[in-house]
């Protein structure tokens, strides 16, 4: 498993206990599907789906057609999970990118 891989299931498993916790979270995000892919520039990325407050597939590889893109090269997903680059910055600078409506950028946020 690559570092990215492992940082993203960090967050993956991270999210789950927040929406257990949060009745609010479950809420907002019940109703949701969404599909996701992570564009890691040096590696093959990562996909999963956002169902109704569950993460769901979450696998390397992208999916055919996604709701969502997230694009970062290795080093700026590792620097951004580690706390040495902030995402405002990563997005201002084009070093974080994302393909999606201003609503599932909201909501994405709360993964993290």
């Amino acid at each position: 498993m690559d570092e990215v891989e492992k940082l993203f299931q960090v967050v993956m498993d991270k999210f789950k206990v927040k929406i257990a916790e949060d009745e609010s979270l479950r809420t907002e995000l019940g109703g949701v599907t969404k599909t996701v892919n992570i564009d890691v520039h040096d590696l093959d990325g990562l996909s999963f789906t956002l169902d109704k407050g569950e993460i769901k597939d979450f696998k390397v590889g992208k999916l055919d057609e996604a709701d969502v893109m997230i694009s970062a090269s290795k080093e700026d997903f590792i620097a951004l999970f580690k706390g040495e680059l902030k995402p405002m910055k990563a997005w201002a600078t084009k070093r974080l990118t994302f393909e999606a409506s201003i609503e599932d950028i909201m909501r994405l946020r709360k993964l993290f």
